[in-house]
Formats: C-alpha cells, sequence, structure tokens
C-alpha cells in the first residue's frame, strides 16, 4: 500500500529552537521538518563592570545591541529587572535587525531603539552616521561577545565614531552539539543544513573535522552575508545565501 502520507524532509537549522510558530509552520507547509540544533551557549562574564557602565548614562551618546544576547547581559547585569537609567531613553540606542530590537523593547522595559530594519552590521552603521550626525564627542557603549571580528566597531572606528567595547559574554560550543548533529545526519533524505551565525559556523567546521564528515553532497545555505564570509573562511561550500528575514527565500533556497 502506498503511503498516505509523503515523508516530510529534514533540514537541520543551526539555531536554538525558536517559538517562532509560523516560521515552523511554513517549512512543515512544504512537507519540511525543521531540525532545530543550538550550535552554541553565552557565558556572561563581566556583568559588573557592564552595570557600573549602564549606570553613567552622561558618558555616553547611546548604547549599540548587536544581537539578544547583548540584551540579555544588560538585563542581567541590571539585576534582572530590565530597568536601566531613564536618561538612556533619550539617547541614540540601536538594535541590529527586529529580533534584537523586538527583544530590547521587551526585555528593558520598552526601550526604544533603531536599526529594526537593518539586515547587516554595514546597515546600521549606515543608520547610525546618518541619525547622529556629526557631533560625536561621546562614545556609544557595545555589549558585545568574544567573537574574533566585530565588523560594527571596526566600521564606526573608521567613521569617527569612539566606541567603547564591553566584552560581556563568551560563545562556547553547546554541550548537547555534536550528540544532536550526529543523530540528524543519520536521518534519511537530509540534504541541507542552514546556518545562522558566526558560531554555527565554528561550532560545524570544528565538528565536520573532527568526525570526518563530507558535506560535498549536502547544500548548505548561510543566513546574511557575515556567515557567508565565515563558511568560505572556514573552507565550506556556499550553496545559496538569504536574507535573515525572508521565510520566502529560505525555502526556495531549500527546494533548488
Amino acid at each position: 500500500m502506498a503511503d498516505r502520507k509523503k515523508r516530510a524532509v529534514p533540514v537541520i537549522l543551526l539555531k536554538g529552537r525558536t517559538s517562532d510558530y509560523e516560521f515552523s509552520q511554513a517549512l512543515r507547509q512544504y512537507n519540511l521538518n525543521p531540525i532545530y540544533i543550538a550550535p552554541s551557549q553565552a557565558i556572561m562574564k563581566n556583568l559588573g563592570l557592564l552595570k557600573a557602565k549602564l549606570q553613567a548614562p552622561h558618558r555616553y551618546a547611546g548604547i549599540i545591541f548587536a544581537g539578544p544576547r547583548s540584551v540579555q547581559a544588560v538585563y542581567e547585569a541590571l539585576g534582572n529587572n530590565g530597568m536601566m537609567p531613564s536618561c538612556w531613553r533619550a539617547l541614540h540606542n540601536y538594535a541590529l535587525g527586529g529580533n534584537t530590537h523586538s527583544s530590547a523593547y521587551m526585555t528593558l522595559r520598552n526601550l526604544p531603539t533603531l536599526g529594526d530594519r537593518a539586515v547587516s552590521a554595514h546597515n546600521l552603521c549606515d543608520l547610525i552616521v546618518e541619525t547622529i550626525g556629526p557631533k560625536r564627542d561621546l562614545p556609544l557603549l557595545l555589549p558585545c561577545g568574544n567573537e574574533a571580528s566585530n565588523t560594527l566597531r571596526v566600521r564606526l572606528v573608521a567613521q569617527g565614531f569612539r566606541v567603547d567595547a564591553c566584552e560581556v559574554y563568551e560563545n562556547q560550543t553547546h554541550p548537547n552539539f555534536k550528540n544532536e548533529m550526529k543523530k540528524a545526519l543519520k536521518s534519511k533524505n537530509l540534504e541541507t543544513i542552514v546556518f545562522y551565525s558566526l558560531a554555527s559556523v565554528k561550532s560545524a567546521s570544528e565538528f565536520f573535522i573532527q568526525y570526518m564528515v563530507s558535506v560535498s553532497d549536502r547544500k548548505l545555505i548561510a543566513v546574511g552575508a557575515a556567515v557567508q564570509k565565515a563558511m568560505m573562511e572556514a573552507k565550506l561550500p556556499v550553496s545559496s545565501v538569504v536574507d535573515s528575514n525572508s521565510v520566502d527565500q529560505l525555502l526556495d533556497a531549500i527546494k533548488h
């Protein structure tokens, strides 16, 4: 007897399990089975130093959130209540992308930020240049991780800005990553692996080398130009590059 329902095709998504029900449903509607694997975990540090900086808004032109983890670091530095000194609200505050913008608004008591439509560090830098203007006496506070390169900071400094980069978390390979990857790679009809972050590239490339996994017959998709660059540097073949906010682009890349 023929199967009444065609078996869904598995797709590995190298990101933490998301609560975005609509995204998962969009994949399932195209007979795709999303397998979420968290590539890394953030270990917070220097929160006392960050707290001291947050308590002195008069010393800064504003704050930049480069990702949700920087928002989480600020939240924890403030004693898990999200109440930033009120003076921050009148400053130039930025968040890279819609997810980070929403996270800052929800977690930090409706803190206003610009940058919800920025899809890259280059876009956000351009926005900061346009909105702050020529007066750049005070630095911008940038809570960040331990990534080897920081495109945003480098570009801002090149534009004449002062940036106070405060390293407040460290990305480490998630303790369950190896076992979950081993299990997922055994899935029948698996063709596609989607890379969402620099951490996903690092964790996966180390895994492929350690266990001598060939990806020549896999479709590897990069989400964003920065991830594409990291994959190329790691000598991982990039089948296509998609925008982080476009489900349609991702579906098209998976199907073709």
